[in-house]
């Protein structure tokens, strides 16, 4: 009698028995962190000792953990548990002057974003405003000292009469669009004229493109751009230490808004990244912004619907020390880079949350 299932059979149970591939994580768990998340939901510190870090994405290809270290002026990759810089000695600068005379809060780069293995776009925001551009490095396998420059916009000079106005500056919020080459990054210049700029990699050109002032919008400080349904979706942190955040979808054909979210709940979002798999669900974070020091932030999810002028906001986590920015990395995981329990210090890290993935 001729067993001829049997082979059949073990190929069946074989097959069964091998686990589906798993996207690596971006960053290596150091221990547990406390957020006061809801229940489903874990965090971990997946890197720590930075100085303000500002922004965070995914280098392609390994999808590794790609933090901006603002106050140290760098760019740095998480390797293991190593932390190993692939841009360094960016301009940086004081961003305020306490009534004290102290200098506070040192910033530096503060967007980044891969073109691909070999090209890194870095926000030269350590700079007085005006001056600010968007550099292109030029990354090498032989080590961070031999990157360079290899390309650069132009600046953004005023675009009001008012005095105080200098032109763009803290360039933020950095995000590239589905055909490689354009891409858009917040401003932070003069309130007098609240602007969200537009680039093009290939010509190494900045211009402006949506004034928040200019179509009825008095919410300032645009802090992440998102490509989203055709168009481009930005998050206004607004007054720090005012609960008047918003979400505002901007028309890319005319120009204008197409429509607004008030974010409820939410006193200075400053990052947003969309949920996996959901088309208008988005993972925000609320850094409770105070010059003084480090307040205790929010992680919220923020339901967009068109028809609605104000945003569902669930919120699941309740002491972050300074949220800044976020991002899902290849893992489903959420990035989330905070100033730490002090800025100006080496207390800054990035913490990953599980849980979105049901």
């Amino acid at each position: 009698m001729k067993w001829t299932w049997l082979p059949a059979l073990l190929l069946i149970f074989v097959a069964g028995c091998v686990a589906k591939p798993q996207a690596r994580p971006a960053a290596k768990d150091l221990r547990d962190i406390d957020i006061g998340l809801k229940d489903g939901y874990r965090a971990s510190i997946v890197a720590e000792g930075l100085n303000n870090p500002s922004f965070i994405t995914f280098r392609p290809g390994d999808g590794a953990l790609t933090i901006v270290d603002s106050g140290n002026g760098r760019v740095v990759v998480a390797e293991g548990d190593t932390l190993k810089p692939v841009v360094e000695g960016m301009h940086t600068e004081y961003w305020k002057t306490l009534e004290d005379g102290t200098k506070a809060f040192k910033v530096g780069p503060l967007a980044a974003l891969w073109r691909d293995t070999d090209h890194l776009l870095v926000t030269d925001a350590g700079v007085g405003d005006g001056d600010e551009t968007v550099q292109t490095w030029q990354i090498s396998t032989s080590g961070p000292e031999h990157n360079v420059i290899s390309a650069r916009t132009n600046p953004i000079g005023p675009t009001t009469d008012d005095p105080k106005d200098k032109g763009e500056g803290n360039l933020t919020g950095m995000a590239m669009m589905p055909d490689g080459d354009t891409f858009y990054v917040c401003g932070q210049g003069s309130d007098a004229k609240t602007w969200v700029l537009k680039g093009s990699v290939k010509d190494n050109k900045l211009e402006t493109a949506f004034s928040a002032d200019d179509n009825g919008i008095d919410v300032n400080s645009p802090m992440q751009a998102l490509a989203w349904r055709g168009n481009l979706l930005v998050i206004y942190s607004g007054a720090g230490g005012k609960p008047d955040g918003l979400a505002v979808e901007w028309d890319l054909k005319t120009g204008k808004p197409a429509h607004q979210w008030k974010l409820t709940g939410l006193v200075d979002p400053m990052g947003i990244a969309p949920l996996p798999g959901s088309i208008n669900e988005f993972a925000v974070v609320d850094n409770n912004w105070a010059l003084t020091g480090v307040n205790a932030g929010k992680l919220a999810v923020v339901t967009l619907q068109s028809d609605k002028t104000e945003a569902k906001v669930d919120v699941i986590a309740s002491y972050l020390h300074g949220p800044v920015n976020c991002a899902f990395g290849p893992d489903k995981r959420l990035y989330i880079a905070c100033l730490g329990e002090a800025y100006d210090s080496d207390k800054g890290l990035v913490v990953a949350v599980d849980g979105f993935s049901k």
